[in-house]
């Protein structure tokens, strides 16, 4: 606990822990500038100023922010008065964190930001904010401990601040011991950390590592709305909606199996079109100093994250490889995948955009899809364009690019599918959109009354699945390979059966095409949490059954699965065999 004037012992902390050999805030003071400041009759105030009058020099439009609850801040006063022409932004931080997020995302470059509010959240404020500041930017924390009142949040804030800047300057530090890595993540964007006067200011590194603003789902109209049509705008919204699935869910016993959803509240779906946005590998869509979200297809995780990015702390990230992009005139749809090739992530998180392709269609006809190549799939598959072209994209609409690209116009659309967040009961009107173009050419013949999808790659498979096989086929049901078949085959033999059995997985998503209720029945590990067949049967309304497998966590070769949600699995007939007899024999 920092005892007596907690300024003082602030600054005594940090200046021996910066020692002689750290970096100080650095650069000349023009005179235009520093007089500006040393004319302010409030010394504190004009302390605060000085680290960003040292920084811009001669400018006069510096871009800078201040946090504070109240619009009429003498230091917002003080900043108009130094720096007449700055852009300068005013947020309420008392508003929510996302809302600083928001608008510090739309300020643009950042400078300088004073945080002005003096409460229990400055220490997580400071990993909050710092890391929308430009390279060499300054952010000053006022009056970081003023209370003498050591039971005061003020001085509690104070206190947490030197202990952030010890943290920061300690950036060697591994994380573990207590640190945390986001912390070791921001100590590498900050240059310096000192006391001026009563003030605590943090100064960003001018080569430090690229960081763009994740933005979510839910805050990107706002984020529009602040930058206007230079970035873009939203073009439709469509309600939210509840999803209850009208069929119990029944499981075998288990130790540590997922409980599956059964209610599912969906956010408002928008169509929006953003203004030179950049398209990498992998979904990600970077705008400005923003990650979009159209990069992540879990869109409503506390956390949002892409392979194809790397972290620099919560709220932030950079791509992995960056490439300067190839200008492309016209109007994009934004259709790619982290996992673009793959069934199931077509399935799933690809054709829940497409709702909105006929409505962005009309609006600009020269409309085309994008995609981007993905490491080894270097091509559009046949199935990939059937199942698009089910969905309304004609053939020569869909664009596969093997480098980032720029359009001149990008249409994006809130997917209505998030696993395992939501699914929107909208999405019914495209599955038999599809469902019904497909099944169009299937081939008239006998299918069978029960199916179980089968598994012939490694993983997440059954450690005896002939001994699965061998169950199912001993009650009536035929083992069928989907990929075997065309997909209009596929729908046609899904939408033909009574029971839709199968390892838990992409071949069993077809059943998203077959609008009459069936019964479904899963075979799948303990560890293998996605919810995607819960979502699909609780918009279609088919009756879910789960055997839950004990998992394997060794190849057959003996190496060790990392991952546990591809762990194999053993089928055990006294266990889950008693459950599916009962499900299956009467």
């Amino acid at each position: 606990m920092i005892q007596g004037n907690p300024a003082v012992a602030l600054g005594r902390r940090l200046r021996r822990l910066v020692g002689p050999g750290a970096r100080p805030v650095t650069g000349l003071v023009p005179r235009s500038a520093a007089d500006r400041v040393q004319d302010l009759e409030d010394r504190s105030t004009a302390i605060a100023l000085g680290p960003l009058a040292r920084r811009t020099g001669r400018r006069t439009d510096p871009g800078v922010a201040v946090l504070s609850a109240a619009a009429d801040h003498p230091l917002v006063a003080a900043v108009r008065e130094v720096w007449p022409q700055a852009r300068l932004t005013v947020v309420d931080p008392t508003r929510g964190e996302a809302e600083t997020h928001v608008a510090l995302a739309a300020a643009g470059t950042l400078e300088a930001i004073w945080d002005v509010e003096a409460d229990e959240r400055r220490p997580e404020r400071v990993r909050e904010v710092f890391p929308h500041l430009a390279d060499g930017g300054v952010l000053v924390v006022l009056d970081a401990g003023t209370d003498a009142d050591a039971g005061s949040p003020a001085v509690a804030g104070a206190q947490a601040l030197v202990d952030l800047g010890a943290t920061l300057l300690r950036a060697g530090l591994a994380p573990g011991a207590g640190v945390r890595a986001d912390d070791v993540r921001l100590a590498e964007l900050v240059d310096s950390v000192a006391v001026r006067g009563r003030h605590l200011v943090l100064t960003a590194r001018t080569r430090g590592p690229q960081r763009l603003a994740k933005l979510r789902e839910e805050e990107v109209a706002d984020y529009l709305a602040r930058t206007g049509e230079r970035a873009g705008r939203v073009l439709l919204e469509r309600p939210g909606s509840v999803v209850d699935s009208p069929a119990p869910v029944r499981f075998s016993e288990s130790e540590a199996a997922p409980a599956y959803r059964t209610h599912f509240e969906a956010p408002p779906l928008q169509l929006r079109e953003y203004a030179g946005a950049t398209c990498s590998t992998g979904q990600v869509a970077t705008l400005d100093r923003v990650l979009l979200p159209e990069t992540y297809r879990h869109n409503y995780r506390p956390r949002l994250g892409n392979r194809f990015t790397v972290e620099v702390a919560p709220r932030f990230a950079r791509v992995k490889k960056p490439t300067p992009p190839e200008d492309l005139p016209g109007s994009w749809f934004h259709l790619d995948s982290e996992f673009r090739g793959h069934f199931g992530h077509a399935m799933t998180e690809q054709i829940s955009r497409l709702w909105a392709w006929q409505e962005a269609k009309a609006r600009y006809p020269d409309l085309k899809a994008l995609m981007l190549v993905n490491k080894a799939r270097t091509t559009i598959g046949e199935w990939e364009y059937r199942l698009y072209e089910a969905a309304g994209v004609a053939r020569e609409d869909l664009v596969l690019f093997d480098h980032p690209v720029r359009p001149e116009r990008l249409v994006a659309a809130t997917p209505m599918f998030s696993q395992p967040a939501y699914v929107h009961d909208g999405i019914r009107e495209v599955y038999r959109r599809i469902g019904d173009d497909l099944a169009a050419d299937a081939p008239r013949r006998d299918y069978p009354e029960r199916i179980f999808c089968s598994r012939r790659h490694e993983k997440r498979s059954a450690t005896n699945t002939t001994q699965v096989e061998e169950f199912f086929a001993a009650r009536g049901f035929e083992i069928v390979y989907p990929e075997d078949f065309p997909m209009a085959e596929q729908v046609q033999m899904f939408r033909s059966a009574t029971d839709l059995a199968g390892f838990a997985g992409s071949a069993m998503f077809t059943m998203a095409f077959v609008p009459e209720p069936k019964r479904v029945i899963l075979v799948s590990a303990e560890t293998y949490v996605a919810q995607n067949e819960a979502m699909i049967a609780a918009v279609q309304g088919h009756q879910v059954n789960v055997a839950w497998c004990r998992p394997e966590f060794r190849r057959p070769d003996g190496t060790e699965i990392g991952r546990k949600l591809q762990a194999r699995f053993t089928f055990d007939d006294a266990r889950e065999g008693e459950f599916l007899r009962r499900v299956l024999d009467t």
